[in-house]
């Protein structure tokens, strides 16, 4: 225990304040303005400053360094160039955000979840990630911990955070980790005049009438009507009776239990419950089981969804959003989905690298039929874009298909481990029709036996041996990439290039 309070407050003040920023060549960046601080760019291959204005002029990652009173101090990470994908964050962030809430507050959206930062799911520090066009995501630092001063028992995990919009203040609710005898996560609230935090003035959610803390798993709140209504699971672990209450918030964020309502049980509800309305509909998306919950099988990777015109329910089952239970080394899943710019996406982390706890951000558009449903996806290497660019490398730990290999978390970002015959699959590849050769990047190639380049179903390039790989006949726009991999030994495959001459 000694060591992992010690690793958290590393961990914590190393993010406090530190900003991240994705951006473009030749795009700029109001840093704060503050009398007495000016700024610094470890490279300015990547990133120049003039005054507290950043300018990205070349792909890559460099740090900015705030100087006052002759003291430096690292402010900000920016990463320039990198390219629309799942995962979305730039793997250099080492940021991993699982339980994602998504929420838009005016025209921008924020992404919040506990990070994955020990050796537990998730950490005692949360840091919403922020964007307008889900290509271009920032962060600005932490947006509250259990460090917190005044917060009671320092360095207890958070679980399941949500922030929401109320009479002119952010608030945020979570579930506390039990501490000492206690056997329950206690629900707890935080407030501040920003989505980003800080947030503070820490107290507890009590029942009304019994006067005792809430616990649970997984609050969330919708806003209605300027009513606030708060969702959850009673009970600490999932069980196989376990189901979902709801109730209206009051407005001292006390829970009104006179208005409490069992919603009874979702088809193989696990967690994670995460309600939005659209149009006159309540959508409520959960963490679905691989069928019945029992002492044996824990499988939620089914993120799935029931409505109702009410928002007290009665809730009908429809169906799975987006399963990633044929993904190779996935945890588990949880997310949510919401509007931005007049469309619906859904929100959720799948296992970077296949390790348990580097759930990462993942985001997938989302339509609906003539009934209102939601009609299924499935997860994706390219995210909200129509396939991966050609011009960047590509990671095999974007790879969403195939058989034989695993996820290892060796190398620069992760790599996928062949040994023997495998296939791995990328969905999708934006081709230009222009792709001439592809080289593989990563260790023990020389164990390569044969390679088969597949594009939308046909072959565009092979190879036997270590030659190279002359691409042909390359479709144009979007297809599935399949490489068909045999190897005598180990191979470790980090990325694929696509040349064009």
């Amino acid at each position: 225990m000694l060591l992992f309070v010690w690793s958290a407050v590393c961990f914590g003040q190393q993010r406090e304040n530190m900003h991240y920023y994705m951006m473009d060549i030749r795009d700029k960046h109001e840093l704060p303005a503050e009398e007495g601080r000016t700024y610094v760019s470890s490279d300015e291959k990547t990133a120049v400053i003039k005054g507290n204005r950043v300018r990205a002029v070349g792909n890559g990652d460099c740090i900015i360094y705030a100087v006052s009173e002759g003291k430096q101090s690292e402010f900000a990470h920016i990463t320039v160039g990198w390219p629309v994908q799942n995962p979305v964050l730039p793997y250099s962030w080492k940021m991993y955000i699982p339980d994602c809430e998504a929420h838009r507050f005016g025209d921008k959206l924020y992404v919040s979840g506990s990070l994955d930062a020990s050796d537990r799911f998730c950490s005692p520090y949360i840091t919403p990630v922020i964007t307008s066009d889900l290509k271009h995501w920032e962060s600005r630092g932490m947006a509250f911990s259990s460090f917190t001063e005044s917060v009671p028992n320092p360095g207890k995990m958070l679980w399941g955070s949500d922030i929401h919009f109320y009479d002119g203040k952010y608030g945020l609710y979570g579930a506390y980790e039990w501490s000492g005898e206690q056997t329950e996560n206690n629900f707890y609230v935080v407030e501040s005049d920003s989505p980003v935090g800080p947030f503070k003035n820490f107290r507890w959610v009590t029942g009304s009438l019994s006067k005792k803390k809430i616990d649970g798993i997984t609050p969330k709140i919708l806003v209605e009507n300027g009513i606030r209504y708060i969702i959850w699971a009673p009970t600490l672990q999932p069980v196989v009776e376990n189901y979902l209450m709801i109730a209206k918030l009051a407005e001292d964020d006390v829970i009104d239990e006179s208005s409490m309502k069992n919603l009874g049980r979702l088809k193989d509800f696990y967690e994670g419950p995460s309600i939005r309305k659209r149009g006159d509909t309540y959508y409520l998306v959960y963490d679905e089981n691989c069928g019945a919950i029992t002492d044996r099988n824990h499988t939620p990777k089914r993120l799935s969804y029931a409505t109702s015109k009410n928002i007290t329910g009665e809730y009908v089952y429809r169906g799975v959003i987006l399963t990633i239970e044929d993904m190779a080394g996935n945890v588990n899943i949880q997310g949510s989905m919401e509007e931005l710019n007049g469309e619906w996406y859904i929100f959720y982390h799948r296992a970077m690298n296949g390790i348990w706890n580097k759930r990462s951000l993942c985001v997938e558009k989302i339509s609906f039929d003539g009934d209102g449903l939601i009609k299924p996806v499935v997860p994706t290497s390219s995210g909200i874009a129509e396939g991966l660019n050609t011009s960047f490398p590509i990671w095999f730990n974007t790879a969403v298909f195939g058989k034989n290999y695993t996820f290892t978390d060796e190398g620069k970002y992760g790599n996928t481990l062949v040994n023997g015959s495998a296939e791995i699959g990328f969905r999708y590849i934006f081709f230009t029709g222009k792709e001439k050769q592809l080289v593989l990047q990563g260790s023990g190639l020389e164990n390569i036996t044969s390679v088969r380049i597949i594009a939308g179903g046909k072959t565009i390039g092979e190879r036997t041996g270590n030659g190279e790989i002359i691409l042909k006949n390359v479709p144009k726009g979007k297809a599935e990439l399949t490489l068909a991999i045999t190897s005598t030994g180990e191979t470790r495959l980090e990325t694929l290039r696509f040349l064009k001459h």
